[in-house]
């Protein structure tokens, strides 16, 4: 068996990849404002014959948006296969994923701002349940994830061996950062309606549990089994190590990414199909005056603020430094 090389690998993470987007447009992303079903776009109440009339341009804007978002990464890869600078393939990726996070939540913001002028208001309830940080994490686990990362620094470090640091660290970010991140979203809430408030508590808390797994498995192991793999080989191992001990690292690491995006895609049905006969929190407003949608959202908004300017400064410095 021989070992998996570097164009390989990178040959391999594009065709996994190029599927995934292509199942998320069509299943997910292209309908998305549509996910409360046609009296709605993204959460907002809209008339009759809405997409008659005005729907119709910004179904058309939102459809742009995402396509110039797929066509920029799907050039990008095309350039890629085409010049083979396959040692391009994660910035690209991880280009499309900083540009396109941003992007939806942007065009989002921008549809209630517009049309959301003067939601109805409605009359709340309090939801006198208390949350506590270890009903929704695993503090045990976190711990092994704190081990993890400071074991493989230090194989890094000792394996008498040059290594990428930035990637390292860039990782490193990634894992812990989640970790402050999860206790955001345990505190994260928005305000209950009155009417059907049952179910609409039982939604936050599914919806609530299902993000805070998500960014678990998905992002933070994924990393996490790439960090440790990467280290291992570098400090266990010889300088050429058997085949076997690549292969167990590529295939562990893919391992963990694709049941993180069959537990996505699952996730995403079983929220749609709990909130399809909801009204959805941008829809309306408080007797406070207060947006539903926003809820006590400041501390996950100052976390992502942070987080996401720290993996986009580990990714800048490079290019700054070459050029400056």
């Amino acid at each position: 068996m021989s070992a998996p090389n570097v164009v390989g690998v990178y040959i391999f993470i594009i065709c996994v990849i190029v599927p995934v987007l292509v199942y998320a447009l069509v299943k997910q992303l292209w309908n998305l404002p549509l996910q409360n079903g046609p009296g709605y776009f993204f959460g907002v109440e809209v008339p009759g014959g809405f997409y008659e009339g005005p729907g119709r341009s910004w179904m058309a804007g939102f459809h742009a948006m995402v396509a110039v978002l797929y066509g920029v990464c799907g050039t990008g890869l095309a350039a890629i296969v085409a010049t083979r600078r396959w040692e391009m393939t994660p910035t690209c990726l991880g280009g499309f994923a900083l540009a396109f996070v941003p992007s939806i939540f942007g065009f989002q913001a921008w549809t209630r701002h517009k049309l959301a002028v003067n939601p109805p208001v409605r009359p709340v309830a309090l939801a006198l349940e208390s949350r506590r940080m270890g009903d929704y994490i695993s503090w045990p686990m976190e711990a092994l994830v704190v081990a993890l990362v400071a074991l493989s620094w230090w194989l890094l470090l000792h394996g008498g061996r040059h290594f990428d640091w930035q990637s390292a660290l860039l990782t490193s970010w990634v894992v812990l950062g989640l970790i402050p991140g999860k206790m955001t979203i345990v505190l994260l809430s928005w305000p209950l309606p009155a009417e059907r408030t049952e179910e609409h508590f039982r939604l936050q808390e599914a919806s609530r549990r299902f993000s805070i797994r998500l960014f678990g498995i998905l992002i933070q192991w994924y990393m996490l089994v790439v960090l440790l793999g990467v280290a291992v080989l570098h400090g266990l191992l010889p300088v050429h190590p058997a085949p076997m001990w690549r292969w167990l690292v590529l295939a562990s690491s893919f391992a963990v990414w694709g049941y993180g995006m069959v537990m996505m895609f699952r996730g995403m049905r079983e929220m749609k199909t709990m909130g399809s006969d909801l009204r959805p929190a941008g829809s309306w407003k408080t007797p406070f005056g207060r947006a539903s949608c926003y809820g006590s959202s400041r501390a996950f908004l100052i976390w992502a603020a942070i987080w996401f300017g720290g993996i986009l400064a580990f990714i800048l410095y490079p290019l700054c430094k070459r050029w400056f």
